[in-house]
C-alpha cells in the first residue's frame, strides 16, 4: 500500500469513479476489490510491456502480459507482494471500464480480455476462483492477438474466395491436418 501512495493521485480520475461503481454496482460481488489493487493495474498498465495499452485500453495478449509480467516486476521492484487475488481484480476492472463506457473503442472485445483472466489466471466463466483441478473452460489463446488474427484471417478468407478455394481447407492444410479432409472447390468468384 506504502508503494502505490502517490500513483493513487496519478489515476485518481479512474480510481473515484471505479470507487462509485464498486460500492454502487448493481450485481454485488463476493469479494470488496481494494482500491489500490485498481491503481497497481493502472501503473502497470502504463509501465508494463505491452506499449500500445492504457488503464482504459487493453488488447488480450496485453491482459496476459500485465497479469503474468508487469505486475509481479512492478511488485518486485517496489519490494512488495502482488495480489493473490489479481485474476478477479482485472476481471472487476474490465466490468468497471465496460459498464461505466470507459474501455477504449481500441480495445479488444470484453469476452476476449476475459480469456487470459480464465486460462492463465484460473477463473471460471462467471469470474471467480476455478476449484483445485478443475480444467479451463477455454482453450489458450493467451499469444493470439485478436485483432491482427481476425484481420489474417479475413484476408485469407477473400484470397480465397478469389481463387475458388475453402479457406478452413487452406487453414487445415497449413496446420498439418492434411488427411481424411476432402477438398473442396469453391466457384470462382468474377469482379
Amino acid at each position: 500500500a506504502d508503494a502505490l501512495g502517490p500513483i493513487r493521485d496519478v489515476y485518481a480520475h479512474l480510481l473515484t469513479p471505479a470507487a462509485a461503481w464498486r460500492d454502487g454496482a448493481r450485481v454485488k460481488r463476493a469479494h470488496q476489490t481494494d482500491l489500490d489493487h485498481f491503481a497497481l493495474i493502472c501503473v502497470a498498465a502504463d509501465r508494463g510491456f505491452a506499449r500500445t495499452v492504457t488503464p482504459t485500453r487493453w488488447t488480450r495478449t496485453a491482459v496476459y502480459d500485465v497479469l503474468r509480467c508487469a505486475i509481479p516486476n512492478w511488485c518486485s521492484l517496489h519490494r512488495c507482494l502482488w495480489p493473490v487475488e489479481l485474476p478477479e481484480v482485472m476481471w472487476d476492472w474490465f466490468d468497471f471500464l465496460a459498464e461505466t463506457g470507459r474501455l477504449d473503442a481500441a480495445s479488444d472485445p470484453l469476452a476476449e480480455l476475459r480469456k487470459p483472466l480464465q486460462c492463465y489466471g484460473g477463473l471460471d466463466g462467471q469470474g471467480r476462483p476455478r476449484p483445485d483441478g478443475a480444467p479451463r473452460e477455454i482453450p489458450c489463446e493467451c499469444f493470439l492477438p485478436y485483432r491482427e488474427i481476425a484481420e489474417l484471417l479475413n484476408r485469407l478468407g477473400m484470397q480465397c474466395e478469389q481463387r475458388g478455394r475453402y479457406f478452413l481447407d487452406v487453414l487445415r492444410v497449413r496446420g498439418g491436418r492434411r488427411r481424411g479432409i476432402p477438398r473442396r472447390r469453391l466457384p470462382v468468384v468474377s469482379r
